[in-house]
């Protein structure tokens, strides 16, 4: 198998080429003065398996263009089978028409992968579960949690608890594994988010954490008030420091901000968005999963 780096996570791909102990695929790419992408396997990929390692963080619809013309190409050039890694899919929310006339956007991105030639998708933390159902391919939803929750080990926690900001079940088991990994007890906070305005109210209710350190995981952070919402309840609570790990740390405008001024201890993402924020690697989660796959 070779791997394909795409613009957004050439880094990355390079982590699993190495933890894989195979090559990468000899690509060129450039950006014409007008904007338009370019993209050239600089090797034979015909009859060869590819990992398509592209991340669609902002600009999302560029990165998506970006995989697009990588996949087109890989198939049209004879790629016997072709993986897609994508740690951040994008359009990850409409599963359904929530209101009449909405784009029901997580289709169209499956259908267009498919029909451009991927035969599995892997990534990581996906938003909305439901959303991968819309695919015919075999697809991996993968999590970043344990690896985030190992990052804070580090930094001598104090009875530390692993707080999930949202009730919703999969944000809840992603808590679930952080604490697990590190021994640790978990709970989480209820949110409601207003489907017109997507104003956010995080309810508080009463937790364990006074004198003890919590860990918030979570898997996006975009403005960041959903996080800090929590964090300022474990702080009222009497949490001693509040750490938050999320999959994909997004962190657009003053979400930074946000954070800092609600008491956060540390923000940590992953490499499935590229910031100084990215202090994990997604790279082991998907060669343990690759490997599994082959084992079965």
């Amino acid at each position: 198998m070779k791997i394909v780096g795409g613009p957004s996570s050439k880094e990355l791909a390079k982590k699993i080429s190495t933890l894989l102990n195979t090559s990468l695929a000899l690509i060129k790419t450039k950006r014409f003065p007008d904007g338009e992408f370019y993209f050239k396997f600089d090797e034979d990929v015909s009859r060869d398996e590819l990992l398509i390692v592209q991340s669609l963080y902002p600009p999302q619809d560029s990165h998506l263009l970006e995989l697009f013309l990588i996949l087109h190409t890989a198939r049209d050039l004879g790629a016997k089978r072709i993986k897609v890694f994508i740690p951040y899919l994008a359009y990850s929310r409409q599963d359904r028409r929530y209101l009449e006339g909405e784009c029901l956007s997580s289709r169209m991105i499956s259908e267009i992968l498919e029909n451009l030639g991927a035969d599995s998708l892997y990534t990581i933390d996906v938003h909305n579960r439901r959303v991968l159902s819309m695919y015919k391919i075999p697809t991996y939803n993968l999590t970043a949690s344990r690896e985030l929750a190992r990052y804070f080990t580090a930094k001598n926690l104090v009875d530390p608890i692993v707080i999930s900001p949202d009730d919703e079940e999969i944000a809840i088991e992603r808590a679930k594994c952080a604490a697990e990994t590190i021994n640790a007890e978990y709970d989480f906070l209820e949110k409601r988010r207003d489907r017109y305005t997507g104003e956010i109210v995080t309810y508080e209710k009463q937790i364990n954490v006074k004198g003890r350190d919590a860990i918030i995981i979570d898997d996006i952070i975009s403005t960041g008030k959903t996080a800090a919402n929590a964090v300022r309840i474990l702080k009222k609570q009497g949490a001693k420091r509040v750490f938050v790990g999320v999959s994909h740390a997004l962190l657009l405008g003053e979400a930074v901000k946000v954070l800092n001024e609600a008491g956060v201890e540390e923000i940590a993402g992953t490499d499935s968005v590229i910031n100084k924020y990215a202090k994990v690697s997604v790279a082991s989660i998907l060669v343990e999963a690759l490997k599994k796959e082959h084992q079965s």
